[in-house]
């Protein structure tokens, strides 16, 4: 009977089929995806595939040999489409933290090097200025702190420190103009490339 239904299946038979077995063929997804969504899932599209070739379906075994065995597959062939899938989120996942250390890397080897610029312009600084421009910007001394530690009036506390923050940025404009000339140039010749 099961062999002549697969030929001249009706929805009712089709019905019946699901009800009797759908129960059966959940626990048999369940070995193999551990997930009872996804077993589910597997078994409700073993049942659409069937229903829409059950005219062109030839059962050599029995409907429930034939579904276990369809089901089985479908179940194998998901897991492998999620192990590729995992293993390509895994690998992007690296390729973005080993980007991330690297760009952090670099970041920090650029405030290192900013930092250091900085410090060789301050030194650069006339030594009262320097003082002055360290206990202000580092110490967060106040301006009438600074003018009675170096026993100098307030105002000449705000000239030196206007003095300071004009050279540091001279400097640093200087740095920037000259470090996108490199870049330019740098362009320039792998574009000649």
């Amino acid at each position: 009977m099961e062999e002549e239904a697969s030929k001249t299946l009706h929805i009712n038979e089709f019905e019946t089929m699901f009800r009797r077995n759908h129960q059966f063929l959940c626990a048999v997804a369940m070995q193999y995806v551990h997930d009872q969504f996804t077993a589910e899932d597997m078994v409700q599209d073993f049942f659409i595939d069937f229903w829409q070739r059950r005219n062109t379906i030839q059962l050599t075994t029995s409907f429930e040999a034939y579904a276990r065995r369809a089901v089985k597959y479908k179940c194998i062939d998901f897991l492998r489409k999620s192990a590729v899938t995992e293993k390509r989120n895994l690998m992007l996942a690296v390729l973005e933290k080993e980007q991330e250390d690297a760009d952090e890397l670099e970041n920090n080897e650029i405030r290192h090097q900013r930092y250091t610029k900085i410090v060789e312009l301050i030194q650069k600084l006339p030594e009262s200025r320097q003082n002055i421009f360290i206990m202000h910007a580092v110490d967060k001394m106040s301006y009438a702190e600074i003018a009675k530690k170096q026993n100098i009036s307030i105002n000449t506390v705000k000239t030196q420190l206007s003095r300071a923050y004009s050279a540091l940025r001279n400097h640093l404009i200087l740095i920037c103009i000259s470090f996108i000339h490199y870049q330019s140039i740098f362009k320039f010749i792998l574009e000649k490339k």
